[in-house]
């Protein structure tokens, strides 16, 4: 029986842009149910907003399980996980600003947002974390 070819442990920078996916996908998840059941609130069924607000959690839960995966996918070197934390780590800081080009009044929260955005693309792109999946990309090509 042959032994399978031993993964490569992630460097320092994506086991925390990993643990920092895995915490923001169970927070999703927790604010999705938090939602759901707001649709019981008197306040909430007399607007009539039940349906919306029971959708929604459903969106940010499905929205939290996709973190989760992709953070899966990046413990496993996979280069379109890697990707896709990208393109979410872009989305999030371009909602961020957005949200503060119409409400400048309270920007520290976005500006937060914006900072770790920045931090995850740096992080998967750079240094230790650019040699390790490049590497793997060697690997896979037999380079």
């Amino acid at each position: 029986m042959q032994r399978r070819a031993e993964r490569p442990k992630p460097p320092a920078p994506v086991v925390w842009v990993v643990v920092l996916a895995y915490a923001l996908g169970v927070l999703d998840i927790a604010a999705g149910l938090v939602l759901i059941l707001l649709r019981y609130d008197e306040e909430v069924r007399e607007t009539g907003n039940a349906f919306t607000i029971t959708w929604w959690g459903a969106a940010i839960i499905i929205a939290g399980l996709f973190v989760i995966a992709v953070a899966s996918g990046l413990t496993r070197a996979r280069r379109d996980a890697r990707a896709l934390a990208t393109i979410g780590a872009g989305l999030s800081a371009f909602v961020a600003v957005i949200d503060v080009a119409l409400d400048p009044a309270h920007p520290w929260f976005q500006l937060a947002v914006m900072a770790v955005a920045l931090l995850v693309i740096l992080a998967l792109w750079t240094g230790r974390s650019g040699r390790f999946f490049r590497e793997i990309r060697v690997r896979a090509h037999g380079g």
